[in-house]
């Protein structure tokens, strides 16, 4: 049967190659990211048999073209990873997976879509929560409990003095490089619980404290919301962090997080290898290539061993199959497709890898396979370095010159070949400005630091008249520094941009006050009056956009930036 289906497919990939030209001139390079989700912890003789059909694949992958990164994020649940772990003595699954990790084949993830259970699970209670603090506070506790606590496999009621999630996983394969499906609930009438959907800010703060190193996905090819117009803004967001052919729309960073998108538009989507070379080919022929360009593409999928009636959208995932039926969890015999059927799906992947390898990435020079390290390496450090103080200056002043008297700030900020979010914008001008506050004198560098935006984001432009002095402006910069500087774990982060600022008896929203150091740092006058300016808090609506949550909690808007490559 093997043979039968290798005779069919390469002639698909011989006429795929032939279809397929060599790159124009200008191009930008394509990346292949590849990952599977192992998170079903009830049919686990599936999950074990996708492991031990998928991992050697990538090995011969490897071995046969090491010049192209052949490797694979692994993606598992903390739930499944405790099923696996308790089979170990029996099947020696855990060790097997463990080794191809070791050996570098593949790296280890976390991925808590589908941990117990779609409709019970910890929820944000905020009946409490008065201020914004206190409700940064409930999602940090509700994280806390997502990533760390145990839950029965059924009914996902929390199973004291075990642990569970992201905890789990990690304890099983080590370190995620790559964590996703982490968004928090709240009570909803109809499904008991319902993502909380928009920014992730107080979950990637309970993170740091496990996993500080870790990528985590961006956008979903998924719409939990059926937002109107979805498509429109992703594309319209994607396009903002991809500002030059060096960035992707498929990569950002948010909260100092490289976030790897699964989808940015029209032409580019989550693609499934075993839709086979043909449809690939059909997806790489869509792509806008003025910009590097990231495409996810799933292996393994759980499709691969469903009849269509189980693999349909009603009926998919098999958990939600397991979670309505926990008497019988396991999935009947009339969902399984026969093994003949499993292989061909298993050849179609291959077929999928056989075309990048031999066709695609040899006409396409710079592209290749990449793996959530590499994109990191890639990436670089967004913070941890000094950037030189005149080309701060020069830089705001060009941004000055944009914004105009305009209420708009910009999305992010170019200095040095680094671009700065608006949160880093106000960390690096505090500190510049507090320097000249305590010394009369500018500092020659400023040195970049993770900070949060404003918990509390208000929904006015601020007052839109008075006049400060750029002495008055660093005499506060110089009572904020410090905060700024505070990068130790708390549960309420100290370096978080303060959500309003006085200055000579003015009270300013957190752009104001930038606006207001950007033009001070401009100055470098002591002396010179700066004309308060109403400002609005986000640099547009396709910040905030995609959300369930209040807008007074969208602080993650502050953080973004482009991702540029090295590559």
């Amino acid at each position: 049967m093997k043979r039968v289906i290798t005779q069919l497919i390469v002639p698909i990939i011989v006429l795929a190659g032939k279809l397929m030209a060599g790159s124009p001139a200008g191009q930008q390079p394509v990346f292949i990211y590849l990952y599977a989700r192992i998170t079903d912890h009830v049919n686990v003789d599936v999950s074990e048999d996708r492991l031990r059909r998928l991992l050697p694949l990538i090995e011969r992958y490897r071995k046969q073209h090491p010049d192209i990164h052949v490797s694979a994020t692994i993606l598992f649940s903390g739930a499944a990873s405790q099923a696996l772990a308790d089979r170990n003595d029996q099947t020696h699954i855990v060790d097997y997976t463990r080794d191809f990790i070791q050996r570098g084949v593949i790296e280890p993830g976390y991925d808590g879509t589908d941990e117990p259970t779609y409709r019970h699970r910890p929820v944000n209670d905020f009946s409490k929560a008065i201020s914004a603090e206190d409700r940064w506070l409930v999602r940090v506790n509700t994280a806390e409990k997502v990533l760390t606590e145990a839950r029965d496999p059924l009914t996902g009621d929390a199973v004291p003095g075990r642990d569970g999630g992201l905890k789990k996983m990690q304890e099983v394969f080590g370190q995620a490089l790559c964590i996703t499906g982490v968004a928090l609930a709240v009570p909803d009438a109809s499904w008991g619980v319902m993502p909380e959907m928009g920014a992730d800010t107080e979950t990637v703060h309970r993170i740091r404290k496990m996993n500080a190193g870790a990528i985590m996905f961006g956008i979903s090819d998924a719409d939990p919301l059926h937002a109107p117009l979805f498509r429109i803004w992703e594309a319209s967001f994607s396009k903002a962090m991809s500002p030059v052919p060096e960035t992707s729309p498929e990569l950002f960073w948010q909260d100092h997080v490289l976030r790897s998108s699964e989808s940015s538009g029209p032409d580019l989507r989550l693609f499934r290898a075993s839709d086979g070379p043909e449809a690939m080919q059909k997806a790489m022929g869509k792509l806008d290539r003025s910009r590097i360009r990231i495409l996810h593409v799933e292996l393994a999928n759980q499709r691969n061993y469903l009849t269509p009636p189980f693999a349909s959208f009603t009926q998919y995932p098999p958990l939600a199959y397991a979670y309505l039926h926990p008497d019988h969890p396991q999935l009947p015999a009339e969902a399984r497709r026969p093994s003949a059927d499993v292989d061909a799906a298993y050849a179609k992947e291959s077929g999928t890898l056989d075309w990048l390898t031999r066709e695609f990435f040899p006409a396409n020079s710079g592209s290749h396979f990449v793996a959530s390290k590499s994109l990191l390496e890639m990436a670089g450090a967004d913070t941890g370095y000094s950037i030189p103080v005149e080309r701060l200056r020069t830089a705001l002043e060009d941004a000055l010159r944009t914004w105009g008297s305009g209420p708009t700030p910009p999305k992010y900020l170019y200095a040095d070949g680094h671009y700065l979010s608006l949160a880093d914008m106000f960390q690096v001008m505090t500190g510049s400005l507090a320097e000249f506050h305590h010394t009369g004198k500018l500092p020659t560098t400023v040195r970049l630091l993770r900070v949060y935006g404003p918990t509390d984001i208000t929904n006015t432009r601020g007052p839109g008249a008075g006049e400060v002095s750029v002495a008055s402006v660093a005499r506060v910069c110089a009572g904020l520094n410090d905060a700024l500087h505070d990068e130790s774990w708390s549960p309420l982060p100290k370096n978080a941009v303060p959500s309003h600022v006085t200055v000579d008896g003015i009270e300013l929203n957190s752009a104001q006050f930038l606006r207001l150091m950007a033009e001070a740092l401009v100055s470098g006058n002591a002396e010179s009056k700066l004309k308060v300016k109403m400002t609005d808090m986000f640099w547009g609506r396709d910040a905030t956009y995609y959300r369930s949550r209040s807008l007074r909690d969208e602080s993650v808007a502050w953080t973004f930036k482009p991702a540029i490559l090295q590559h």
